[in-house]
């Protein structure tokens, strides 16, 4: 197993730290569930859409599923599916679907239960799926390991459970929670050059493990020596005290690891102390309310995000875009949406390399495969079970740096991080 720090850390470790990762992951979507999921945006479009290519699909139908919790008690995350729907439209119409054939969405929506996910993967295995796409699937649980024992690949687009991290069917786009702090830690360490970091997380024993096994030993390895480890408590909203103690000392860099709204209250900690500290969050916590929460404070603060910016006049964006303005204007440019956008893209391209790429045993092979590919609006993927240790599932370890100014994201790094 290729190492993601100097030491790699034990499979059981890094799966710990995972599940950290996970919880925090899990409790940001209930802090957007009240914007209706529009969680994670990375700015907003600008500019007259392009016109999209016409190169329709007409052959026999591949059948893909998708598994998202469009409402669940922690909220309501349709625009997921609204945009896989959208990107589907986009393969088929623009880009000839898979080999001339098009996909044919199969679409389950759970209540967020792992009962309700396993009967969604049942009715799904009766519509025969070449692969199955996780939009948000609270209840990953029991979704998962059925299409494990039936040998059918699955791939999230937005993983937040161990088991999406780990499950030997499971193949990831996008870098998650761990490739977002492992890449936000090599930004830190090679472009900000601190001299003191603070790692902040919420005080319990599987965090610090992720801010261990994570941030603090990416920087170890590019020489940042003095880092402080900094707990708070999960229910603490006033957190003046947890910053003033990573600030002091004269710490140059904190990055936090945490949920949106504990974002918003180190933000705002940050802003009455009067710190000048560079503030680095996961991508996560870019989400446009936790920034409009975390007040004046959010100005210079910098996200890894995981997907090239909206706006941004790359051509794979403007297509999304552009894609967004023809079949459904109603969902938003947010993470959550340009992330499952990008999946779908992304495995249709992985499909067309399969042998037979309406049979789930070629497209396995076919992901296996995958190597050194550009993602569609994200970054190169390599799905050999190695880019981060002890989480087989991430084909990419890399993100990109934005940074909020003048009340907008834009590109802080110019370029892929990668631990």
């Amino acid at each position: 197993m290729s190492r993601v720090f100097g030491a790699a850390p034990r499979p059981s470790t890094a799966r710990a730290a995972a599940a950290a990762l996970a919880v925090a992951a899990l409790a940001l979507t209930a802090a957007c569930g009240d914007n209706g999921g529009k969680g994670g945006s990375s700015g907003s479009g600008g500019g007259a859409a392009i016109a999209l290519p016409t190169n329709k699909a007409t052959g026999a139908p591949i059948t893909v599923g998708l598994i998202n919790d469009d409402t669940s008690p922690l909220g309501s995350y349709a625009d997921i599916s609204k945009s896989a729907r959208a990107a589907v439209s986009y393969v088929n119409d623009s880009l000839g679907g898979v080999k001339g054939r098009p996909i044919k969405l199969a679409v389950c929506t759970p209540n967020g239960s792992a009962a309700a996910s396993a009967n969604c993967a049942a009715e799904l295995l009766r519509q025969k799926p070449a692969a199955v796409i996780g939009g948000l699937d609270l209840g990953a649980d029991g979704s998962v390991p059925a299409l494990a024992k039936a040998g059918i690949p699955y791939v999230p687009a937005s993983p937040i459970g161990a088991v999406e991290f780990t499950s030997p069917n499971s193949f990831s786009m996008l870098g998650g929670a761990p490739g977002s702090v492992s890449a936000g830690s090599v930004y830190v360490a090679d472009k900000l050059k601190p001299k003191k970091v603070a790692v902040m997380f919420n005080d319990n024993p599987q965090a610090r493990l992720a801010a261990q096994g994570y941030a603090q030993k990416v920087l170890q390895s590019k020489g940042v020596t003095n880092v402080s480890m900094v707990a708070f408590g999960n229910n603490e909203t006033d957190l003046t005290g947890p910053v003033s103690q990573a600030i002091k000392g004269g710490t140059d860099v904190v990055i936090g690891i945490m949920q949106g709204s504990g974002c918003a209250n180190v933000i705002k900690a940050k802003q009455s102390l009067g710190s000048t500290a560079k503030f680095l969050f996961p991508g996560s916590c870019a989400d446009p309310q936790v920034l409009k929460a975390a007040g004046p404070g959010a100005e210079g603060t910098y996200y890894a995000v995981q997907q090239l910016l909206p706006g941004s006049g790359d051509p794979d964006v403007a297509a999304f875009e552009a894609a967004l303005a023809k079949y459904d204007k109603s969902i938003p440019e947010s993470g959550f949406a340009q992330g499952v956008f990008g999946t779908v893209v992304t495995l249709s391209k992985v499909m067309a390399t399969a042998s037979a790429p309406d049979q789930p045993k070629a497209v396995t092979d076919a992901l296996k495969r995958t190597a050194n590919l550009k993602s569609f609006m994200g970054p190169t993927v390599t799905c050999d079970g190695k880019q981060l240790a002890g989480l087989a599932a991430f084909c990419t370890k890399q993100a990109r740096i934005a940074q909020y100014k003048n009340g907008k994201l834009s590109d802080a790094g110019g370029e892929w991080f990668s631990a």
